[in-house]
């Protein structure tokens, strides 16, 4: 995190949610006043700020990073000179770092158990299906005109209202998607985050945007946030395989039976083992439901010629069917 390129972002005007959120959690912290930009840095983005006299930017600026001022010198002067310079920017992320408790004091949260899928209908008319295992938070008051913002971890599918304010998601801290009316799946785990548009339009933006740009998706697309390697790619995506979830139905295309173990795990929260290891290079094709582990595992019985066992309300045992 660059905190003199988001101050910069920030007083053009041009910060995400999850930037303006990584900035107040540096004045959290206590703010090194070493990384405040210089004025001809402030200068270069074009926008007129309002101003402060030396003095009370001094004021503002030891209010917010509680500083002590050090004895007069040249260091004290220089530093004096660039709280002076960034005085008004700073001013502003006071006011957003005052304004942001109030509004996550009003933060909805809702979650899903193991096996559960449930819809939900959003203050501003969208709609959200939430897979099993998955938590999703979002404003409480979602004001016409004005931006609206949930925060997911798991995975959900969205049916946004079209609106003039923006809708973000946040995706955990790696990966913000914009949208204005449109229906798309987020998966985020672990390792992935995965973006999947059925129709309409959404801008997939990293929080490492050196490195990775934004990209647009159109339907039938996916963009795919690898968390380990930080690197943000787009592919095409077989939309109904990846998102019949949300209708209580699970697609497999050829998939080995250890990816269909691992989906069993995430959706019903039991471990699955293998009592012998070639067993998980089994290939399945088919649909299961994802809301009925007894039906799913039935199925698989029958079409990989295995036999399941349930030692417990934990675990299943995966043997060869002779």
């Amino acid at each position: 995190m660059d905190i003199r390129k988001l101050l910069i972002k920030h007083a053009a005007g041009n910060c995400t949610p999850g930037e303006r959120e990584q900035l107040i959690a540096w004045l959290q912290q206590g703010g090194d006043p070493e990384l405040l930009p210089d004025p001809e840095e402030l200068a270069d983005t074009g926008e007129e700020q309002p101003g402060l006299g030396p003095a009370a930017s001094v004021r503002v600026m030891e209010y917010v990073l509680d500083i002590q001022t050090p004895p007069a010198g040249v260091r004290y002067r220089r530093l004096l000179i660039r709280f002076a310079a960034a005085a008004a920017l700073i001013a502003v992320i006071v006011g957003v770092y005052q304004w942001l408790p109030r509004q996550r004091a009003a933060l909805s949260t809702i979650h899903t158990g193991y096996g559960q899928i449930s819809r939900i209908m959003l203050p501003d008319g969208s709609a959200v299906t939430l897979n099993a295992n998955t938590i999703l938070k979002y404003d409480s008051i979602m004001l016409p005109g004005k931006a609206r913002e949930v925060w997911l971890q798991g995975e959900a599918f969205f049916d946004i209202r079209p609106a003039a304010g923006v809708f973000t998601v946040h995706a955990g801290q790696a990966l913000d998607i914009a949208v204005l009316g449109t229906q798309f799946n987020v998966h985020n785990n672990d390792s992935t985050i995965q973006v999947v548009l059925n129709s309409g339009c959404v801008k997939v933006s990293a929080a490492d945007s050196e490195h990775n740009s934004a990209m647009v998706l159109e339907p039938g697309e996916m963009a795919v946030y690898h968390n380990a390697a930080k690197q943000l790619s787009k592919q095409s995506a077989d939309t109904m395989a990846l998102t019949g979830w949300k209708d209580n139905v699970l697609t497999f295309r050829q998939a080995r039976l250890s990816a269909i173990a691992a989906v069993v795990q995430r959706q019903f929260g039991v471990e699955v083992l293998f009592a012998q290891p070639q067993l998980d290079t089994l290939l399945f094709t088919g649909t299961a439901p994802a809301n009925d582990l007894a039906l799913f595992l039935s199925i698989l019985e029958r079409s990989l010629d295995i036999r399941i066992d349930k030692p417990n309300n934990r675990q299943i045992v995966i043997r060869p069917a002779h």
